[in-house]
């Protein structure tokens, strides 16, 4: 994919998160300096929705991303080294005294997520912030809200019995639609592995695909850095 594609595949997708509206050429052009006129941005669009990025909901409406598109713009975050990590002291001291109950509400007010904690420790898995999940996602059917508190109610045994094997892969993982812990195609989840003071502890933020992607990789990215500056202090 060229730059100038790259560049106009993020700005949309942006653009939906920050709207929730369906993006169009016009507010592209509108919004954003490509140098080109609004019926190259069109052009543009068309090429990448058909090469998969996008999706077009009706015949005259702009866009929106599809899962890949979400993808590529999640990785681009992945892969910015310039991305500096945030954390809120109070949920930093949670997290430190592995604190759990506080740290999953901490984490959820935050991020506007659900948030699910699973210590490897503990026989417990700390959830909160289910109504905040539900509050941000526009339901258009009833069996979608099922879909969600199906998966809540389970996410207890699949995030034990997909654990282990996402311990042992580590580093940060964010899926799109479908994951190994929910069945809903209208969510997004991001799992991060943690070790706290010898305490293994698998972090999980459950949300809208419109979620704020770049403050939940820069949050986790935050908690990491505490566990290296741990494993530092004990060298």
């Amino acid at each position: 994919m060229n730059p100038r594609l790259e560049n106009i595949l993020e700005a949309t997708v942006k653009s939906f998160i920050k709207t929730g509206e369906p993006v169009s050429s016009n507010w592209l052009f509108t919004n954003y300096n490509f140098d080109i006129k609004p019926a190259m941005i069109r052009h543009e669009l068309e090429e990448l929705t058909e090469l998969g990025f996008l999706e077009q909901p009706h015949h005259s409406a702009g866009r929106i991303p599809s899962n890949r598109g979400y993808e590529f713009y999640i990785q681009a975050i992945l892969e910015d080294e310039r991305l500096e990590p945030i954390l809120d002291q109070k949920m930093a001291d949670f997290f430190i005294n592995s604190d759990w109950p506080n740290f999953s509400s901490s984490l959820s007010r935050s991020l506007g997520l659900l948030s699910v904690i699973d210590p490897r420790s503990d026989s417990v898995v700390y959830k909160s912030g289910l109504e905040t999940l539900l509050d941000q996602i526009s339901w258009e059917t009833t069996e979608e809200v099922r879909k969600i508190i199906k998966d809540f109610e389970k996410i207890d045994t699949r995030i034990r019995d997909v654990s282990t094997r996402i311990n042992e892969e580590g580093s940060l993982k964010i899926f799109i639609g479908q994951s190994p812990i929910t069945e809903s195609q209208e969510l997004s989840v991001i799992i991060e592995h943690c070790d706290t003071g010898g305490d293994s502890v698998l972090l999980v933020g459950v949300g809208p695909k419109r979620m704020n992607y770049k403050k939940v990789v820069k949050t986790f990215k935050g908690l990491k850095e505490i566990e290296n500056e741990r494993s530092k202090s004990k060298k």
